[in-house]
């Protein structure tokens, strides 16, 4: 079976690292229920994980109207952090902040989805998050792949951002199209494009070349959509 996650990031769900693995174990709960027993391949959306990024703050942090704004209350909470960061790498504040706070953002949602990989024997696509990559400053939109073992298979990096994604919003890090390869699975060989990637024919085309039987497509919206944007959807590329 394999289940597709249409997920509302709700504030509640990242407030501490256990109402966010909560979250993640009761979704994979009931999609087993219904699945019954065998191979199960479950996928969440983009952009779950970064999120988390605000797990464990303070309330100051959590009191504020926007995510802009609990980001930048966050930022000057670890300001002696973020400012070495932009110092020693020469980034954005918020590229610091993410660099400042990497390890507890990759741990918490890393750890809650291979809990849930384990516990329900599912293959999982982790949706998306905004992760370091080692100890560089290069930040990229990463999907994981997770095995029912627990084990992370790959991370898919995206190479096409939008512009929230870009210089003006979370500055993270454009992908080469080389980082991107295929997966082996019971279900084929998994392919992913992390949404607007998908929509690029030379990123399908690497798919293709490797051997991908699945394009697995996380996505995200920053907003509710509309009829025209659904119905426009149901017309694209594929």
């Amino acid at each position: 079976m394999i289940a597709c996650v249409q997920m509302k990031l709700k504030p509640e769900d990242y407030r501490t690292e256990q109402s966010f693995e909560a979250k993640v174990m009761g979704i994979l709960s009931r999609i087993r229920q219904h699945s019954g027993e065998g191979p199960l391949l479950v996928v969440f959306p983009e952009h779950v994980g970064t999120f988390c990024l605000l797990c464990n703050a303070p309330e100051r942090v959590w009191s504020q109207s926007s995510f802009a704004k609990a980001s930048t209350t966050l930022l000057v909470q670890h300001s002696i952090n973020v400012a070495h960061h932009m110092i020693a790498h020469r980034i954005s504040p918020i590229r610091a902040l993410f660099l400042a706070r990497s390890e507890q953002l990759e741990r918490i949602y890393l750890t809650s989805f291979i809990k849930a990989a384990r516990t329900y024997q599912a293959w999982i696509v982790a949706g998306s998050a905004a992760l370091r990559w080692g100890q560089t400053s290069r930040v990229y939109n990463t999907s994981p792949i997770i095995s029912p073992t627990g084990q992370v298979l790959y991370r898919q990096h995206k190479v096409n951002l939008v512009d929230m994604e870009g210089k003006g919003g979370l500055d993270l890090e454009p992908a080469p199209l080389n980082y991107v390869s295929a997966v082996q699975s019971p279900f084929g060989s998994l392919g992913v494009a992390i949404c607007l990637d998908a929509f690029h024919g030379e990123l399908r085309e690497r798919l293709s070349q490797l051997g991908a039987d699945i394009l697995v497509q996380p996505s995200a919206n920053n907003g509710p959509w509309s009829d025209w944007q659904q119905e426009d959807w149901l017309r694209s590329s594929f």
